[in-house]
């Protein structure tokens, strides 16, 4: 997996990973220095990568090298670490053959030379990648096949009657050869009932052969002279075995020190390359404290307690954001420590101090325009103190939520952990429910909570100022059950300091210790054993041309589609760079693609294929396109050409909770027009599942698939779609050389329904590359170097390119695919002629204009295809919903993560509350209003957890909706919709749930209609805070800021709720905030039923006088909440609900995060 750190560039990937492994260059012997310093600069020309050298790696959000280049960064992260031994996985996935060759043929020369060892899993390998290896190791089903020299394999094989033909590639007819299928490979020297077929006959010829025996015999002895080519070899493999057992004194390159320090510089620039995330928490942090300075502007000391709570609990909700960020470093992080690149702790280190620089500016800014807007003590001192708690607060606090990513699986487990820790800080800070009311069973967390010690050191703090005399201190800090002492200013500090050190300490505790792997692929036996007994997928094909179709039988043909000639002129892309300038990409293509034929766009990595097809496709979302698309003789009309077009992407994007099955048939259902039958799209699904072998593992879900596997899959949900036009880029890529094949012959099997195929594709065999019928390359900078017929055996492509002067011909045997791309100057460091040049000055170039431009032209036979009266998405409205919803009902069920562990924690919560407020009476101002804050805590707490939780889940599925959206499933308004719907079940059971619970446990009113209209108020405003969440997701730019804008708005909900500053103190400038903010409707209506009708009556102190009143009246003048007009509130929440419905339909319309 190309696991990297997105906003590092290629060299600073590979220069950190030189520096971990390998230390500095100052620091080695002075013979070997001078190679040190220009170790990355040489890696980084090996493979060919020094033109996007700065460049930033990038990933699926983020524009950066191309596939086959992060391919390239991966395997030179693992070459510049100088070891003298290489497991390598996979590492031509996404190259070029050509590519492939030279990184092969490079770590076969740094073996030889270096005396290294490499060991290499390859898919798809070329015959000429093959003779780059010394011995091979085959595996089929667990067990050892042939494990010796390259040299005897094939007469190995041979000799047990199996024979590899002429035209076939030697690693395909290894894959083959062990399968059921072998006996085709049979050369009739063996009786077929005696040839091999299971794996373990395969095992037990190889443990009987002298092959065999030689290899037990080296690794029983260890490596002796005659293995090694030369004398000298051998000595040079002694020495450098001795070599490496003398840099046995340490597993690191760096000592301690210099490795923390350049893990901090790194997570530095991580950092400062993510300005969003950084102007997001400083934007936050001006507004905030701006906001807050202008509500308490002033304010009178009886909201002291409230307005300092806040101020301290808004950097809790800021740290709940470290989780996303610290997951999305995690992989690389398992990576990287597992190859000890660091100690665990220098990591953890890193990780924690490179926050200090933002927490330090975030507290300043918003701790000091609160400060002195809110009238506290303005002395120096006093400000620093409040600085200071502030400050310890927010690191020790964001060292805890650090410590909670470490210890959970996923972002919703460490969310849920995160919600549990918070609503006990919140809860008991002393605040919520005063120190004095909590039951002595809960006050030991009173003593733990981190904001109960900032909130009691700066409550003291600012009542030990001169502005107050004794009595008013005692009388205030009394009415906030806070006893006084200063000594609990400085206590505190070293408390939240402390607990800074442990949490930081306990997280790379967790890091260390802790590991939690991905699903691994579903591969039963079945798998492979369903194809049909007949399907001989290595036959020679002599590849009919459309006029053959009809003869070509094929499952699926007979379900009408609209034929297409697709036609593309003078076809020029270009790109804004960042300097403004623009880059041309593509150079004046002109091609045409016929039904019944399949075309192979080829290139060197970087060429352009990927770019040309988004082109053609209409999937790209930026750049200026110049030319003309023509579909059956008219324009292309980007509205309705998905209709006919189907877009197999390179990287496998579906919902993972779905089945193979599911996503299937939702495709089917979406993209076939309504004519088609309910048993045509059935027929349709399993013919498909049956062509591309997933039918054995058809029930299982997506998520837990393999790389192949899911290859397959996103084949499959274009396929039912059965369209016209068929778009592959990299098809095999990720995949084994027999799955690649047939894989192959199925999309060949559906050009030849008549139906146009262009497919991009790096490696393909000789078996792949020649059941194409043509073949448009590209070389470098985006020119056309060859479009045309292949012709059988390739021979029309290699007339052509052996008529041109100074060609090299093809050597016998060698892959025609791999020697084009290697004329044209593909790879690695090759500079040839102009091949550009000689295609724009040949007859084939003028006759493949001629009959381009035939073909834009409206001819009768195509006139009754004309796709311009289609409708842009095939199926209506209703059915798209019904289908949306029962996918998204598929997607909550099968989240446990998100949704039980809300069916599990809530209730635990409204036990914690209930608990704490167990049979509360109302019968003093200090109960009441800690019953208010129950009410206000509850509420904020259970919307700002579905908040915050609902993000991931949403996010996740936000580049499904990209790639779905952009062929035309659905519309944005059925979409929208199935999120409102897929909530509504789950909400409704965990608010009954916990309002239930925590209402008759703390004993509000027993009345019937009390608890239903409290109940349903608690709902609306905890469904209206989950699509806020849902609205964030979709609006912003990735989840990390997601986070930051969420954050930012729970902060309102508190400012503007009525508990944190009543409306009766606040001012007229922004008091009508309140009626912006669904938390105001909701707390108003909530408190006004419980107690807008309580006719007790309670003392009221304000200075030196005290006054009886009723509860209801207290309600009244001091929170403005009345009874009376509780339905008005609750009709102002369900307007805010629908506003949001709406704001997440048109952003899902309008908005696109997409760029390409």
């Amino acid at each position: 997996m190309d696991n990297h750190i997105p906003t590092l560039t290629v060299r600073e990937t590979f220069k950190f990973a030189d520096m971990c492994v390998n230390g500095r260059p100052e620091d080695q012997p002075e013979e070997t220095r001078d190679v040190a310093a220009l170790r990355t600069e040489l890696f980084t020309q090996i493979l060919g990568l020094e033109e996007c050298a700065d460049t930033v790696v990038g990933d699926a959000l983020l524009r950066g090298v191309s596939g086959g280049e992060r391919k390239r960064v991966t395997i030179g992260e693992v070459l510049v670490g100088g070891q003298s031994l290489f497991l390598c996985d996979e590492i031509s996935t996404g190259l070029d053959s050509a590519a492939t060759f030279d990184i092969i043929k490079s770590m076969r020369t740094w073996c030889k030379t270096l005396g290294g060892s490499a060991v290499i899993a390859l898919l798809q390998p070329t015959p000429e990648v093959v003779e780059m290896f010394d011995d091979i190791l085959m595996i089929n089903e667990g067990y050892i096949v042939y494990h010796g020299p390259r040299t005897e394999i094939l007469n190995y094989f041979e000799g047990h009657g199996f024979t590899c033909p002429p035209r076939v590639d030697p690693a395909d007819f290894l894959i083959e050869v062990t399968s059921d299928r072998g006996h085709r490979y049979a050369n009739g020297s063996i009786p077929i009932k005696d040839l091999a077929v299971a794996s373990e006959d395969f095992n037990n010829l190889f443990c009987q052969s002298s092959i065999y025996r030689k290899t037990h015999e080296a690794i029983s002895k260890g490596f002796n002279e005659h293995q090694f080519e030369s004398a000298e070899d051998f000595k040079k493999a002694k020495s450098v075995a001795n070599l490496a057992r003398s840099k046995e004194k340490s597993e690191f390159g760096l000592a301690f020190v210099p490795s923390t320090m350049l893990l901090l510089n790194r997570q530095k620039l991580i950092w400062l390359r993510d300005p969003p995330l950084l102007w997001g928490k400083l934007i936050e942090a001006l507004i905030i404290g701006l906001v807050m300075g202008m509500i308490y502007f002033n304010v009178s000391s009886t909201y002291y307690l409230r307005m300092i709570f806040f101020s301290i609990a808004l950097f809790q909700r800021q740290a709940w954001q470290q989780i996303t960020i610290s997951f999305q470093l995690r992989k690389v992080f398992y990576k990287q420590r597992a190859r000890n690149f660091f100690r665990t702790i220098s990591y953890a280190i890193a990780e924690s101090v490179v926050q200090i620089p933002v927490n330090v500016v975030v507290s300043f800014v918003l701790g000091t325009f609160f400060y002195f807007m809110s009238g506290l003590t303005r002395t120096f001192e006093k400000y620093i103190v409040f600085y200071l708690v502030l400050l310890c607060f927010q690191h020790a606090i964001s060292a805890y939520m650090t410590m909670l990513s470490a210890l959970s699986p996923s972002i919703t487990v460490g969310q849920a952990l995160a919600s549990i820790s918070v609503s006990f800080f919140l809860l008991f800070s002393g605040n919520i429910i005063l120190a004095d009311l909590i039951p002595d069973y809960w006050i030991w967390m009173y003593w733990f909570s981190p904001i109960s010690w900032a909130l009691r050191a700066n409550m003291l703090s600012e009542f030990s100022s001169d502005r107050y005399t004794g009595v008013q201190s005692k009388t205030l800090l009394e009415s906030f059950s806070i006893k006084q002492g200063t000594g609990y200013i400085w206590f505190g500090v070293i408390v939240l300091v402390a607990y800074y050190f442990v949490f930081t300490m306990l997280n790379g505790l967790a890091l260390h210790f802790i590991r939690y792997e991905k699903y691994k692929g579903v591969t039963p036996k079945a798998m492979t054993d369903n194809a049909p007994e007949e399907d001989n997928v290595y036959v020679q094909v002599k590849t009919p041309g459309a006029a053959d179709q009809a003869s070509v039988g094929v499952k699926g043909g007979g379900l009408p589609f609209t034929p297409s000639n697709l036609c593309i002129k003078d076809l020029d892309y270009y790109v804004t760079l960042p300097s403004g300038e623009e880059r041309q990409l593509l150079q004046k293509i002109t091609a045409h693609f016929e039904p019944g034929r399949m075309v192979a766009l080829m290139g060197a990595t970087g060429a352009g294929k990927t770019t040309l097809m988004d082109v053609i496709a209409g999937r790209k979302t930026g750049g200026r396109i110049v030319g003309d698309i023509y579909v059956n003789g008219e324009l292309k009309d980007p509205a309705n050409f998905s209709r006919i077009t189907a877009y197999c992407e390179q990287m496998d994007i579906h919902s993972e909770a779905a089945t193979i099955y599911e996503a299937l048939v939702f495709s089917a259902n979406l993209r076939l027009p309504p004519n088609f039958t309910v048993d045509e799209r059935m027929n349709l699904v399993h013919e498909t599942l049956d062509l591309l072998e997933l039918t054995a593992i058809s029930s299982e879900m997506v998520g837990r698939l393999s790389v192949e596997q899911k290859k397959r899959v996103t084949i499959g949900v274009e396929v039912v779609s059965n369209p016209s036009v068929l778009f592959l880029d990299e098809p095999t890529s990720g995949l084994d050389a027999r799955s690649a094949l047939i894989v192959m012959r199925g999309v060949q099997s559906i050009a030849r329904t008549g139906r146009t195929v262009l497919c991009t594709i790096h490696q393909p065999s000789i078996s792949i590359f020649e059941l194409f019928d043509g073949l448009l390359l590209l070389q470098k900078g985006g020119y056309t170097a060859y479009f045309g017929d292949l012709g059988v055996d390739s021979v029309k492509m290699l007339e052509y390119f052996a008529s041109i002067p100074g060609t090299e011909e093809i050597r016998p045997q060698y892959n025609p695919a791999t020697y084009m791309l290697e004329v044209i100057g593909a790879g690695i460091g090759r500079d040839v002629k102009d091949y550009s040049v000689e295609y724009k000055n040949s007859e084939l170039c003028r006759k493949n204009r001629e009959r381009t431009l035939e073909l834009c032209e409206v001819s009768n036979e195509f006139v009754r295809h004309s796709t311009l009266n289609y409708r842009s998405i095939a199926t209506g409205f209703w059915n798209q919903l019904g289908q949306l919803s029962k996918k998204q009902q598929l997607t909550y069920w099968r989240n446990p993560q998100y949704n039980f562990m809300r069916m599990f924690l809530f209730p635990i919560f409204a036990v914690i509350f209930g608990t704490t407020f167990y049979q509360l009476s109302a019968a003093s101002v200090k109960k009441i209003n800690s019953h208010i804050g129950l009410i206000y805590n509850s509420m904020d707490f259970i919307g700002v957890v579905n908040l915050m939780t609902v993000l991931e889940v949403t996010c996740a599925e936000r580049a499904v909706f990209y790639r779905e959206r952009m062929s035309n499933y659905y519309g944005p308004l059925p979409y929208s919709l199935s999120l409102w719907f897929a909530e509504i079940p789950y909400l409704v059971v965990v608010i009954i749930l916990f309002v239930t619970i925590e209402y008759w446990l703390v004993g509000w009113s027993d009345n019937a209609g009390d608890f239903f209209f409290f109940l349903f108020v608690f709902y609306l405003y905890t469904s209206a805070c989950t699509y806020v969440g849902q609205w964030m997701s979709v609006l912003m730019p990735n989840e990390k800021v997601a986070n930051v804008a969420v954050g930012a708005l729970s902060c309102l909900f508190n400012l503007f709720s009525g508990y944190l500053l009543p409306r009766t103190a606040m001012r007229r400038g922004y008091k009508w905030f309140t009626y912006l903010m669904p938390s105001s409707y909701s707390l108003a209506a909530l408190v006004g039923v419980q107690f807008g009708d309580n006719q007790d009556i309670i003392a009221v102190t304000s200075g030196s006088t005290t006054t009886n009143m009723t509860v209801a009246h207290y309600i009244e003048i001091t929170y403005d909440f009345r009874p009376n007009r509780k339905y008005n509130f609750m009709v102002g929440l369900i307007v805010i609900w629908v506003v949001v419905q709406l704001a997440i339909y048109l952003t899902l319309k309008y908005v696109s995060h997409l760029k390409r």
